[in-house]
């Protein structure tokens, strides 16, 4: 049992590795996430996905039992501990891959996305000038020039909100 349970791991393991190179190094991303809440299925490596999943679950929690077992606990505590130890490696995972590419920048988007959307003053806008703020546009910071809606300064560092765009520009004022 302790030698499969080694060879499970070793091999669910390295082929995890492998996928997690080629999805964050290369951007082949070769899984299949499931939307949940009755969405389009999605390719992205915007979560963990079923497969990755899948292997990571499977690597951590045989591992787990191997180890326990290697060391005189019963088989029940074995497993019990390896399949809380495979949800939680999974859970980790998960967490940490959505970090790395929270950043992820969506290329399309249009002025218009940027409507009621909260920000901050880059670059001070002067009474009847322009300066740059940065807004969250689907989910990537993005720096705007922008237009006091009021004419009047607005400070570095200011909350705003976005009231109006005109071609290039955005409309702001200072949010509460």
């Amino acid at each position: 049992m302790i030698a499969i349970l080694t060879w499970v791991s070793i091999i669910a393991g390295g082929i995890l590795v492998l996928l997690l190179l080629l999805s964050l190094i290369g951007g082949l991303d070769i899984d299949v996430d499931v939307d949940m809440n009755g969405g389009d299925t999605d390719t992205s490596a915007g979560g963990l996905g079923l497969m990755k999943g899948a292997l990571t679950f499977i690597s951590v929690s045989s591992w787990v039992m191997k180890v326990l077992m290697v060391g005189q606990q019963g088989e029940t505590l074995s497993i019990v501990v390896g399949v809380i130890s495979g949800i939680m490696a999974f859970a980790l995972l998960n967490y940490l891959l959505k970090a790395l590419l929270k950043n992820e920048e969506n290329v399309n988007w249009k002025m218009s996305d940027a409507l009621f959307q909260k920000g901050t003053t880059y670059l001070k806008i002067p009474a009847g000038g322009e300066g740059i703020v940065q807004v969250d546009i689907r989910g990537a910071s993005r720096e705007l020039k922008a237009k006091s809606k009021t004419g009047k300064e607005i400070k570095t560092g200011e909350s705003v909100i976005v009231v109006d765009t005109i071609k290039e520009f955005a409309i702001v004022e200072v949010s509460e």
